[in-house]
Formats: structure tokens, sequence, C-alpha cells
């Protein structure tokens, strides 16, 4: 890709002109013309910006050599440069000494907006890599695999590391508006100026996933309420757009992000019908009421039986299981439960309070009790 394009050098010939009576061309680093206030001249060879390009500095142009040099007019000629490299050469008509004095002013602004340019051109291409390396992870591309594995390392991503994906959705009021290059730049720094460590990539119009490496395998979802709100308030004020986040579940590998994106999509989907007025939806605190949900998905059955592993194997006696299975049978009275399981209260509540250690579901409450038991029906006998 061309440092200086022929659009560039357009709209600095554009700019320039606009501030200067003198005209001005544009060369690229073979002495073609590639911009010119003068439109006939594009594309012709400028014999003063070659002998420029030689000496890499600037040539001045008497009236008498304009008439040895082919394609030449009086004035002076100064090199672009960029990353210490000559990439160009700015002509500007007129009497060197009067010329001149323009000349290194219209150098440095030509400087910096190719600098500008260039930095546009970088953050473009970032975020297209980023774009396809989230795409593969969320869709578990096998097939982008090895081009995955360039993209993390450039990015600095853990492939085993507590990870999370969140889903910032455009809170659209009709199918027509959706978010243009300069919303989705500027959504994408606050996102990942809140959440360090994070890559965040537009994956459709109205769309951005936001992969979060968090800070301890012990992160909980549920910890991100306040900075997600935060965020969803810095892009209300800065680029005067709604949004609706919602998050999936932690996992421990990046090739498990798939499973992640799958969790928060359904979370965004059932907190958007259920809790409309609502703009962050956790997957943690939702997913007892998603359990509930007639839609089958696959995290169900994987949730309920990681919950009964987390039960079983340090139940190996049973009594745990059905210490549960009496409480719900006696509809959650504790002074039945320890008499029909012939134990001291004390002892029962050991018994809950372990199992909520072991879990993280507190079988005192109605819907993680659900949980629980949901987990014992479906997975006790196997």
């Amino acid at each position: 890709m061309d440092i200086l394009s022929a659009k560039l050098a357009k709209s600095i010939v554009e700019r320039t002109m606009n501030v200067v009576s003198y005209n001005i061309n544009i060369m690229n680093e073979l002495g073609v013309i590639i911009a010119s206030g003068d439109k006939e001249r594009t594309g012709t060879i400028h014999e003063g910006a070659i002998i420029a390009l030689q000496r890499k500095s600037e040539f001045n142009v008497s009236e008498n050599q304009s008439k040895k040099l082919n394609g030449v007019y009086a004035g002076t000629n100064l090199v672009i440069e960029f990353q210490d490299k000559v990439v160009g050469v700015i002509g500007i008509t007129g009497k060197p000494k009067e010329v001149l004095r323009y000349g290194k002013l219209i150098k440095m602004t030509a400087e910096m907006m190719i600098e500008q340019e260039n930095v546009l051109r970088e953050l473009e291409w970032n975020n297209r890599m980023k774009e396809e390396m989230m795409l593969a992870l969320i869709y578990n591309k096998q097939d982008s695999f090895l081009l995955l594995e360039e993209y993390v390392k450039k990015f600095k991503i853990p492939y085993n590391h507590a990870m999370v994906i969140f889903i910032i959705e455009v809170n659209v009021k009709d199918n027509s508006e959706s978010m243009d290059q300069n919303m989705s730049n500027e959504m994408i720094s606050l996102l990942e100026g809140t959440f360090k460590e994070s890559v965040a990539a537009v994956i459709n119009s109205k769309s951005i996933v936001l992969l979060h490496k968090c800070l301890s395998s012990n992160n909980k979802i549920k910890n991100y309420t306040e900075r997600l709100n935060e965020v969803s308030e810095k892009i209300y004020n800065k680029v005067g757009i709604k949004v609706k986040i919602s998050t999936g579940k932690i996992y421990d590998k990046l090739d498990n992000m798939y499973k992640s994106f799958d969790t928060a999509k359904d979370t965004l989907l059932f907190g958007k019908k259920i809790y409309p007025n609502e703009n962050i939806y956790s997957f943690d605190s939702l997913k007892c009421e998603m359990l509930f949900s007639q839609k089958n998905e696959k995290w169900k059955i994987n949730e309920l039986e990681e919950t009964y592993q987390l039960l079983s194997l340090n139940d190996k006696s049973g009594v745990l299981r059905e210490t549960l299975k009496v409480l719900i049978d006696e509809d959650g009275e504790l002074n039945n439960v320890s008499s029909r399981l012939f134990i001291h209260r004390n002892t029962l509540s050991y018994r809950l309070n372990k199992i909520y250690k072991l879990t993280n579901r507190n079988p005192r409450s109605y819907t993680e009790l659900f949980w629980l038991y949901s987990a014992i029906i479906n997975f006790q006998q196997l």
C-alpha cells in the first residue's frame, strides 16, 4: 500500500491551495505528478521532483532552469518524508524566493496529514484483524485457526486463562439505525479503555463483541455490572447512542469462547424479552430464570451437569443430595427437614452451607434450590 496515495495527495493539494494562491503539485517517489492544481499536469513526469528525490532535499528552479527541464516551471520542490523515508515531493509554482517561505509550512502540513492517514490505516487494519479473530473465536471456525494463532500473538491473548465474552448491541428504534465507522471506533476505544486487557471488534452493523481477560479465575460476572453501567453511560454521553450489554459464562480456555458467546447471546435475547427497560444483562444473574424458558439451549444441560458434578464429587455418601430432596419435599420447612432426617438443626445448617460452598448455589433460595434439584433429577442416575 502506497504511503502517499493519489487520494491523499489530492486532499493535500486542495487544502493547501485554499490557503496559498500558488499552484501546488504532489509527485510520488518516481517523480510522477499524482495531484495538481493544474489538472492537465496529472500523470506527467516532473524532472524537478526527480532531482529533489535524487538529492533527498529541496530543489529550487529558476526561470532559466525551468526551460531546460521537462514538465517543470519556476518554483521550489521539497521532499516529503515519513518515518525517515522520502515518499514524494511537493512542488510550488512561482518565484523561488516568494514560494520558499510557504514551502516548509506546506511540507509540514503534508507530512502531518500523511502521519494521520497512516494512523487511521493502522487502526483500520487492526480493527479488521480483530474482527477476523473474533469471528473465528465466537463461531468456532476451525478453518481459521492458523490465522487465529497469528492474531492471538499480536494482541497478546492467552490460551489458558479465565475469559468471558460481552455483547454490546446498539439499542435501535428501527432497522435503519446502525453504527458507522466513527461510532464503532469510539465505542471500541471506550470499551477497551474501561476493561483493560480486552479486545473488542465489530461483528455486524449493530453489534460489538468484547473478549475480556478476567483478573482472576474466581471472578464473577456480577462484579462487572457497575463498570458495564459506567461504560454504557459513557457511550451514550460521547457517542450519543444507547446500547444493551450482555455477559456470557466465564471459561478458562480461549477455545471455549464460542460457548461464552452463545450464552451471552441467549442472555441478551432473554433479557430484552423479560426486562426490556434494563440495559445490562448478566448470564450469572439470569441463568436460573432462563432455565425455565422453553428454549432447549445446550448450555442448560452443561450448567446443570457441572453443578451436579461439583456436588456429587464431594458427596460420596449421598447425604447432601438426600438433604436437598427432603428440603424440596418439605417445602423448605427446616424443622420438618431436621425431623425427617433425624438430625439437629445445626447439622442441617452445616449441610446447606456446604452445598452452597461447593456449588455456589444457595439452597435457601427458592430459584437456586430449584436449580440444584433440577441438576439432581437430570443426572442422579448417571
